[in-house]
């Protein structure tokens, strides 16, 4: 759905929703273009809200510092949090070397100070660009259920439509915009687009229509409120909900992603692909590039015949192909956003099924090339005998896909 903005001149107060009664709010933006973060900031100034943006600088410290800084008129004319007293900006030393893990700890810690300074009030953090926020946000959330007054409201992603097909679409190092976290981070911007993309409550999409707007309408859950853009009633938004992080990660699971689809106008095509049957390991290797497809990005789940209880997960970003184990098939989600998916309608956990959701600026050739592909892996029904022959330890001699010794 989109999120319809207020007339132009309203400007009501923050909504209170369905969980007014959840004390102080908290609620999360992430992107990767730091531009945008600061253009969060400035839209965010003289709302009802204390924003703070936070920044990672692994260089600094033992295992690096975290960044801290007030923004906006509760900051500038207000009582900031005793947190963010003296000095303005509040430096941190990170007490873990996982970025992600040293931050959701700070923003714990955050989270329970401005509850106590102002326990109706609402808190807005500006993430570090490219955090990967399924990763920090549902043990965030987990955390802050445990402790009384506070809910994690709105988790947001921000992207901007005239560099998202590019960003998303073609490999592109965080390196090569200086937002690598050290040496060893080998990211790339469509890795943390299409997980922010499928997992947020709300998008912000800055920018023209066109391709990229188009994209961002293809990876987004349809439950997720789309803004167009910061001139949108932001604040309103991320409050009206209260993030449901069990919900959030089954949209971007392997094993229950979903197809949306959305406007085709400007060559923007997904396929759904589903099969019962598991894929032939060898033919896999030798199709891998056929069934990635040209310009695409995608997210689902596959099974081998040598690993039926295993979730395989399939992954297209940023150009690049990522196979792992994505754990068991009984302990997949089997629904989310009050929907069933396939499998839960007949009462039991998702069965091993071949899956993939496939994204990209396509014409018809091409997309009937991946599904072409996708046929050809499948295993054929007279090939099962020959699942024994697969067996055992790297039987399938595909070890080194999913990290084997």
């Amino acid at each position: 759905m989109t999120f319809d903005s207020s007339p132009p001149g309203a400007n009501p107060p923050p909504s209170r929703g369905p969980h007014a009664d959840a004390g102080h709010r908290i609620a999360l933006i992430g992107a990767v273009d730091p531009a945008l973060l600061d253009l969060a900031a400035l839209s965010l100034h003289g709302e009802d809200a204390l924003v703070i943006a936070t920044t990672i600088h692994p260089d600094r410290g033992e295992h690096g510092v975290i960044s801290l800084s007030s923004v906006g008129s509760e900051a500038l004319d207000g009582e900031p949090s005793p947190a963010l007293a003296e000095p303005a900006v509040l430096d941190i030393d990170m007490p873990m070397p996982c970025p992600t893990c040293a931050l959701r700890e700070v923003l714990l810690a955050v989270a329970q100070d401005r509850a106590a300074d102002d326990p109706r009030g609402a808190t807005v953090i500006l993430l570090p660009p490219a955090i990967e926020i399924v990763h920090l946000a549902p043990r965030l959330a987990e955390a802050l259920e445990a402790v009384p007054g506070i809910a994690l409201a709105g988790v947001a992603h921000a992207v901007l439509t005239v560099t998202a097909v590019d960003e998303i679409l073609t490999h592109i190092p965080l390196a090569d915009r200086g937002l690598a976290w050290g040496e060893g981070d080998p990211r790339c911007t469509g890795e943390v687009h299409m997980l922010g993309l499928g997992y947020a409550d709300v998008i912000i999409a800055v920018g023209e229509e066109g391709a990229g707007a188009d994209l961002v309408e293809h990876l987004r859950a349809h439950d997720a409120l789309l803004l167009p853009g910061f001139d949108a009633p932001v604040l309103n938004a991320l409050m009206s909900v209260r993030h449901d992080a069990r919900a959030a990660v089954a949209r971007v699971h392997p094993a229950s992603t979903r197809a949306w689809g959305g406007p085709v106008e400007h060559g923007v095509r997904t396929l759904d692909l589903v099969s019962d049957r598991p894929f032939h390991p060898e033919r896999l290797r030798e199709l891998v590039a056929d069934l990635a497809g040209a310009g695409m990005c995608a997210r689902g789940c596959f099974w081998l015949p040598s690993r039926p209880g295993r979730v395989c997960a399939w992954e297209v970003a940023g150009g690049a192909v990522t196979v792992g184990d994505a754990g068991t098939w009984d302990e997949a989600p089997v629904a989310w956003g009050g929907e069933e998916t396939l499998g839960a309608a007949v009462g039991g956990p998702v069965g091993p099924r071949c899956h993939l959701v496939i994204t990209g600026i396509a014409d018809d050739a091409a997309c009937e090339r991946v599904r072409e592909a996708f046929s050809r892996i499948l295993l054929r029904p007279d090939e099962f005998v020959m699942a024994l022959a697969w067996s055992g330890p790297d039987g399938d001699a595909m070890d080194d896909w999913f990290g084997g010794d």
